[in-house]
């Protein structure tokens, strides 16, 4: 349990570690027209949503162009860095998710937003060890300027 919340306060630690104007540029969202990732407002973006934002179909994704794994997450938290103005994600996931050995290996991940409820079903209801989750659903894999994975069909990806 302990492990759970120690890599809770990693993740938020991760999350704003950048300086401000860095985590503005990272803040991004897909253009359906060219298919490319574009910065947005973050703050902005969940003025009125902050409380119900981890219902809406999110998947989380951890790796590099080599290997990589994705999961629904439903449990998180959005808001400002120890009452600082800068924007800061939490997300929760348990060690013995296959998506955890990612995320302790790599220091960045994506937070993806979908429409299709059968993308983040599936994700929520099957294991990446036993196969290319990704795949399976037709998903393409694109990477940010990080190198960090995130899938072209999401409607919102945050870096």
């Amino acid at each position: 349990m302990n492990k759970c919340f120690i890599f809770a306060a990693f993740a938020l630690l991760l999350a704003t570690s950048c300086n401000h104007q860095e985590q503005e540029q990272q803040t991004q969202t897909m253009n359906k027209e060219n298919n490319e990732l574009t910065a947005f407002d973050v703050q902005e973006a969940f003025e009125k949503n902050g409380f119900t934002w981890f219902t809406e179909n999110l998947i989380l994704c951890s790796g590099d162009s080599t290997q990589s794994n994705a999961m629904t997450i439903g449990w998180g938290g959005i808001g400002n860095y120890l009452g600082h103005d800068r924007p800061a994600v939490t997300v929760y996931v348990a060690p013995g998710r296959y998506t955890w050995e990612f995320m302790e290996k790599y220091p960045r991940f994506t937070i993806m937003q979908f429409d299709d409820p059968t993308i983040w079903q599936y994700m929520g209801s099957n294991s990446g060890r036993d196969g290319d989750k990704a795949a399976a659903l037709g998903l393409h894999v694109a990477y940010t300027e990080h190198g960090t994975p995130y899938y072209e069909e999401a409607n919102l990806v945050i870096e």
